[in-house]
């Protein structure tokens, strides 16, 4: 039977020039190998995304099609451990269970897939044992943080009346039900996720999407990079003024400067300036009797594939080295610049002078 293919599922990450993003293979789920095959679907997979190809009747239309809508799961395991360094994981954190979907998302093509967390229950039998309007229990399993006695619900007792997520106790209104009764509980829990995947990704393709078009449709898992400061430290033996050394983007043109270096962010590190910061302290121990200075940037940079390459040292405005090696993303240190500063992630980097 003749195919066509139906859409790319494409991860891009904006730490890449073309935004095509190799770190992560896209792995259907077991029951949607299962439906892939029973739907007359099949998938290829390429460095950032995977094809997916529908059977076609005599008359030009996906098979799948009669079986809309269809819904279709996958994982997005990474390749490597080096997407953690360049990608901002912030946003993923703060879902339970990351999932990237297109449900409840406008129609588009290409179209950047919502990021949302996917929900799970539990659902637990419970024994009344002293009828009160605050009856406490003890969960077997732990709720999702953040729980509150609105998201239980009851069946066969009162409403509950508090939820402690981080010790599973919760007090329930069992005051109308007799001693010995029992009664049950659902409550959220953390959704449990495919062994070693970043996020899961959920597709509903309604009949128009299992039209096959000229060109395949796009559904996009959008990464972005992770962005920090970053820390120049200079070796030096030079016993002069060093008030006005500083980085600098000496790149052509009047265009915004990629980094900027503030009296603020200079500091000459001693044996008590440098306490709070790790980095800064092994290079006094490794170099003693040579100056240390620290240069941060005044503000967060995005990691990057294509380096900064017109960054500069200079003293009195004068290039002492050109073209500095940028730091690289997995090379971080958590730092204080001093002890009412919050702790903060840097980049950093080593320039001997």
């Amino acid at each position: 039977m003749p195919s066509a293919p139906l859409f790319d599922l494409r991860v891009t990450h904006d730490y890449y020039a073309d935004l095509r993003c190799s770190d992560f293979a896209i792995v259907p789920s077991a029951p949607t190998e299962a439906a892939m095959a029973r739907l007359r679907l099949t998938h290829k997979s390429f460095a950032d995304r995977i094809r997916v190809f529908a059977e076609l009747d005599a008359k030009g239309a996906a098979i799948a099609a009669a079986a809309a809508p269809v819904s279709l799961d996958f994982a997005l395991q990474p390749r490597g451990s080096g997407y953690a360094a360049i990608t901002r994981l912030s946003d993923l954190a703060q879902q339970p269970a990351p999932l990237f979907t297109n449900d409840g998302v406008a129609p588009a093509d290409p179209l950047p897939l919502r990021l949302t967390t996917r929900r799970a229950t539990a659902r637990e039998s419970l024994l009344v044992s002293t009828p009160a309007t605050v009856e406490p229990f003890v969960l077997a399993g732990t709720p999702l943080d953040g729980t509150t006695p609105a998201d239980v619900t009851v069946a066969g007792a009162g409403p509950v009346k508090s939820v402690i997520p981080a010790s599973k106790r919760l007090t329930i209104d069992t005051s109308a039900v007799p001693r010995g009764t029992a009664f049950q509980v659902t409550y959220p829990v953390r959704a449990a996720m495919p062994r070693g995947a970043l996020a899961e990704i959920a597709l509903t393709l309604n009949a128009p999407l299992l039209k096959p078009m000229p060109a395949p449709r796009a559904f996009l898992i959008s990464l972005n990079s992770a962005d920090s400061r970053w820390a120049y430290y200079v070796v030096t033996d030079f016993s002069g003024d060093l008030s006005t050394l500083g980085v600098v983007d000496a790149s052509p043109g009047n265009g915004p400067r990629a980094i900027s270096v503030s009296d603020a962010g200079r500091t000459e590190l001693t044996a008590a300036t440098a306490s709070l910061d790790p980095a800064g302290t092994d290079l006094l121990r490794r170099y003693p009797g040579r100056r240390v200075m620290r240069l941060i940037s005044d503000a967060p940079i995005p990691a990057r594939d294509a380096p900064l390459a017109a960054l500069e040292l200079r003293l009195n405005n004068t290039a002492l080295l050109t073209r500095l090696p940028n730091p690289p993303p997995d090379r971080l240190v958590l730092l204080q610049t001093d002890a009412a500063a919050p702790r903060q992630m840097v980049r950093y980097q080593v320039l001997s002078l």
